[in-house]
């Protein structure tokens, strides 16, 4: 589904005793409205990675929005970037614009110049008469999807004055270190986030996505990305300050509701928050009351970077119950069980089938975009050791993510994270199992797919342990003895081992899986302790020309 029926309500604004008129804007259905959602970063179109670093033109990011359009996506987003800025602003200057050469980075000459392609890249589309949310938003438009702009509400990329670098700080962080939050233990950076305790940073903010609503007038909504980073207080300040953000919530609202009368149109305004209602709150994002008081169109939950491929889905829906009154999506970030092991296409397939049969409306990918499928592999097909297995994000898999029907009898992996806390929030995962002397551990994986109906010619068991190991194992509480060691080199599980770890691969007896949760018993055949540090399952219905490489 491309385009969201819309309702017409018309506003009738009393100007003198007898004249009036009339703005009719649209308002999208309220509830269960699917959506598959392309958030891209800016960064990468900005250094044109996705065309090997030349100068960009129009014609470039044309081509960019092209290869997501025509698929199933509805809704494309460009990222405004935080308190740096991809666009111009009056609170600040464009990313990598050095000011005449006052910003020199002596001691990284290599990074310096890489941040002036950045500059040079917008002042290319600024001589053209655009810019890069313009542009690429105008071409979504054109191509059918809505149009979005993301703003990541407390970036902490740039905010480390170890690298001694001021071409990566913004003016107003450098220049107010009184409004760090200087708390370093929330995660990466974190010292440096902006206090969003402090009046100043929350009006701040508030005067950046105002300036961005009232210039993009071909947008269709404003995303507020707070997974990126979710630092905001002190820790244990969250709850007590969560009136703030509240009320800085609404305000966004009401300059949004501003625009949309302006305009003629409803521009909609939505969130990507932490996965459960009480992260929310510890972070001071009191997501009850925004739903309660109609603050949001829409909502999405994901996690930091590294994806979780079981998030709560089911759980934070019915945590919210009636308050849940609006579309409800669930992100896909590009990071893996390490930083840079990306996800592969099966595993994207497995997350995506995941999400969508625990209930939510629909998938927000998150940082997929295709800058190594064009820059490195020219379009082409890469695959990892073994042949089976891609873990190039391409545009091609975007015409069967977003539909459990398109999924169906495709190959695909159904893991369990393995228990990374990011930003203090913790991935849903009962992993690592840390099984002694001969007991017993358990894990349930999550299965998408309606195997009752349409069962896999192969299923597979991989899993990871913290050094050899003599484990017996079942599923569903049955015995599962078939190992198949050229497995974990043919599906590329191997990858990222470290020091005494092993992978294993099981063949799994017909029939034994079921749609829903599968309960997976390791127990102990020694008395040394031994951690399961990961766990997957893949279902293979054929050949991976045919259905899809894992």
């Amino acid at each position: 589904m491309r385009h969201n029926k819309h309702t017409f309500i018309c506003l009738l604004f009393f100007l003198t005793g007898m004249q009036a008129f009339a703005a009719c804007i649209p308002t999208t259905k309220a509830k269960r409205t699917y959506r598959i959602i392309h958030n891209n970063d800016g960064s990468d179109l900005l250094r044109n990675q996705w065309f090997k670093h030349r100068p960009l033109s129009i014609a470039d990011l044309d081509s960019c929005v092209d290869m997501v359009a025509n698929s199933q996506v509805t809704t494309y987003m460009m990222c405004s970037g935080s308190d740096f800025f991809y666009v111009d602003s009056r609170y600040g200057h464009v990313m990598g614009n050095d000011l005449n050469g006052t910003l020199d980075c002596g001691c990284d000459t290599a990074q310096y110049r890489d941040f002036l392609k950045y500059y040079r890249n917008h002042l290319n589309l600024k001589i053209a008469g655009t810019d890069l949310i313009k542009a690429t938003l105008t071409r979504a438009k054109a191509k059918g999807m809505e149009a979005f702009i993301t703003y990541r509400m407390n970036d902490l990329h740039f905010n480390d004055t170890t690298t001694r670098c001021p071409i990566l700080y913004s003016e107003f962080w450098i220049k107010h270190p009184e409004y760090w939050l200087n708390d370093t233990t929330q995660g990466y950076n974190s010292g440096g986030a902006l206090n969003f305790a402090i009046k100043e940073v929350r009006d701040r903010k508030l005067a950046i996505i105002s300036e961005q609503l009232d210039r993009y007038d071909m947008i269709d909504g404003y995303d507020l990305d707070f997974m990126r980073f979710i630092v905001y207080f002190k820790s244990g300040t969250g709850p007590q300050n969560a009136p703030l953000m509240t009320q800085l919530i609404r305000d966004i609202r009401k300059k949004a509701d501003e625009v949309s009368k302006r305009r003629g149109k409803k521009i909609l305004l939505s969130a990507r928050v932490a996965p459960t209602v009480e992260e929310n709150m510890m972070k001071g994002l009191d997501i009850r009351t925004w739903l309660k008081e109609g603050l949001l169109d829409f909502i999405s939950i994901g996690i930091h970077w590294r994806g979780d491929p079981a998030m709560p889905v089911a759980k934070f829906r019915k945590d919210l119950g009636n308050d849940l009154n609006i579309p409800f999506y669930c992100s896909i970030d590009d990071g893996g069980y390490k930083p840079r092991e990306f996800w592969s296409q099966g595993m994207h397939r497995g997350m995506c089938s995941y999400i969508l049969s625990q209930g939510a409306d629909g998938i927000y990918l998150f940082n997929y975009y295709f800058g190594e499928y064009n820059s490195v592999y020219d379009g082409k097909l890469h695959l990892e050791e073994g042949g089976q297995v891609c873990r190039v994000m391409m545009p091609q898999m975007l015409q069967e993510l977003g539909s459990l029907e398109t999924l169906k009898g495709r190959n695909k992996i159904y893991a369990l994270s393995d228990g990374v806390i990011q930003y203090q929030i913790k991935q849903n995962t009962p992993l690592p199992l840390r099984i002694m002397n001969k007991e017993r551990k358990s894990a349930a994986i999550y299965i998408g797919d309606q195997v009752e109906e349409l069962y896999p010619e192969e299923a597979i068991l991989f899993f990871r342990t913290s050094r050899p190991a003599s484990l017996l194992l079942t599923i569903n509480g049955k015995r599962v003895n078939q190992e198949k060691t050229s497995y974990t080199k043919l599906y590329d599980r191997e990858r990222g081992l470290e020091g005494d770890q092993k992978e294993y691969a099981f063949l799994l007896p017909a029939n034994i899986l079921k749609h829903g949760y599968n309960q997976i018993e390791f127990k102990s055949l020694e008395e040394e302790q031994v951690n399961v540090i990961r766990t997957e399952i893949a279902l293979k219905y054929g050949n991976v020309e045919t259905y899809g490489y894992f």
